[in-house]
This record gives structure tokens, sequence and C-alpha cells, in this order.
């Protein structure tokens, strides 16, 4: 059975599951809107998982672990998975999640993840720590997923809103020509020609949802890749990512893929991101 905790401070309000570790509100509260997808299974039930050991999946949808074939769903395992808490205090709530006989038999690593959330005025940072409990080197692909409400309110369109990229971008490739002048206008049109928008190498280190009024910044550093996906649903996604999905056959196993990481047994990778409201 999964639970719930607030975490709240004067300008947020967020009710975190155990259930993926996922937050399932997101208040604002200078206007009381809820910025998070509410995981309408019409579209997607998802709200912003986090994608381990993998982000998307093979393109034969099998991975080879140690010489043997191994079934993952698409992004992992750990988005469905129950998470413990382990504190919380006024402003942070730290979750964990370890192997078990599910995982294992997917994924046959022993390993200890830990999610730490912390409330900094209107922004949470949401950091990560994934410890390698095996006695081998174990490999693994990492990414976040936050699905966030577009349009924000009643009464407006997806098309009023923009993403807003914090660097300029230049060109190189078809996804960068999207971007013009910093921003991307959105219209559900572009997911026809781009399905996952997927970007590598930014300059930038924050990408807003913005109808130039208000919306959600994300922040992170250090991810090569981000992805912009919507299903042509009333949300969207920035994700980024450090590994990524084959779009064509690939046949290396699993710790040969691009943007795998490999963590020493009893080593610990940590990374972290943001959202912020506005």
């Amino acid at each position: 059975m999964s639970e719930s905790y607030i975490l709240e401070n004067d300008k947020i309000k967020l009710t975190i599951s155990t259930d993926g570790a996922q937050i399932y509100n997101f208040i604002y509260k200078e206007d009381d809107s809820e910025r998070i997808w509410n995981g309408d299974p019409t579209y997607w039930k998802q709200r912003n998982p986090i994608l381990f050991p993998q982000v998307g999946n093979t393109y034969d949808k099998t991975q080879v672990f140690k010489g043997k074939e191994y079934h993952m769903g698409n992004h992992g395992f750990a988005r469905y998975s129950e998470f413990k808490l382990v504190s919380k205090d006024e402003n942070s709530l730290v979750l964990s999640l370890k192997d078990d006989d599910t995982t294992y038999s997917q994924y046959p690593y022993h390993f200890t993840m830990e999610v730490k959330y912390t409330l900094f005025d209107a922004k949470v940072e949401i950091a990560y720590r994934i410890k390698n409990d095996d006695e081998e080197t174990m490999p693994f692909g990492f990414g976040l997923h936050p699905a966030f409400r577009c349009p924000i309110y009643d009464g407006e369109n997806f098309e009023d809103y923009k993403l807003i990229f914090s660097s300029n971008e230049g060109e190189g490739y078809p996804e960068l020509d999207l971007i013009k002048d910093h921003k991307i206008d959105l219209n559900y049109d572009i997911f026809d020609t781009f399905p996952t928008i997927c970007y590598h190498d930014l300059i930038s280190n924050t990408i807003s949802l913005s109808n130039g009024k208000h919306g959600m910044h994300v922040s992170a550093v250090g991810y090569p890749y981000w992805g912009i996906w919507t299903p042509k649903a009333p949300f969207i996604c920035i994700e980024p990512w450090f590994s990524h999905g084959d779009e064509e056959e690939v046949k290396l196993p699993f710790d040969q893929r691009e943007g795998i990481i490999k963590l020493t047994s009893g080593d610990t990778f940590y990374c972290a991101y943001s959202i912020e409201a506005f």
C-alpha cells in the first residue's frame, strides 16, 4: 500500500507518494494552481517517474547482463516500485528503494537508491543517490520524466505556451532547428514530425515552460540529453537524461551502450535537478 507525504512552505505544497517516489501534486500557492500532470490514464497514467535502470528500451526489448538475456519494460522498473520513507523534516524528505526478487529477475544487481526532495521557496530540488551494493560493476541508465500541466489554467490553450531555453542553442540537426530565438512555440503538430524531441549536449541548463505570465523552470546540470514529449495531451514532459533508448537496432551488451553509467562495486552515483514554479 502506497503512502503519501506532504512537503510545504509559504510558496508551494507538494504531495509525494512512495509509489515510484513521484510527486502527485505540486501546488503553487500564489494562485493555488496545480502544476504536475494528474496521471489521467486516458493519456498517460504516470506523473514524473524515475527512469532506472534504463531510459526507453533496447530495440528488441532485451537486455544482456553478465552474458545472459533479461527483459525490462520501457524506462525500467523504478517508476513502478514501492519506495520506503527514510527521513522527513520540515523542508525535506528522503525515500529509498533496494533491490528485491522482482527487480533482480529483470536486472541482476544489488543496489540502493535514495531520492531526496528539498524545498527552496517556490522550487524543489530532487537529488538522487545510487549505490552499487553488488560485487560486480553495475551498468545502468538514468533519467527523469516530469510531466507538467499545459495549459495550466482552464480557458488557456496548449499553443499559448513556449519552451524557453536559457542559452542560445544555434543550429546543427533538425531538432535544434525547432528553437528560434531561444524558444519553441508549442503546437501539437510538432510532435507529428518528432514524437519525442531528443536533444544532446545542450548549452542550456534550464528549459522553462511559459505563456509569458506563469509556468515552470526545469534546471539540470551535467545531463547530456534532454527529451521533450507529449502524446498530444494537456501536459508536456521536459526530461533530463543521462542515457537514451534505441532508435535503431544496436547489437551491443547493455554496458556498452551510449550513455550507460558503469558504477564499480561499493561506489555511489549522485545527480540532481530542480523544478520551480512562477
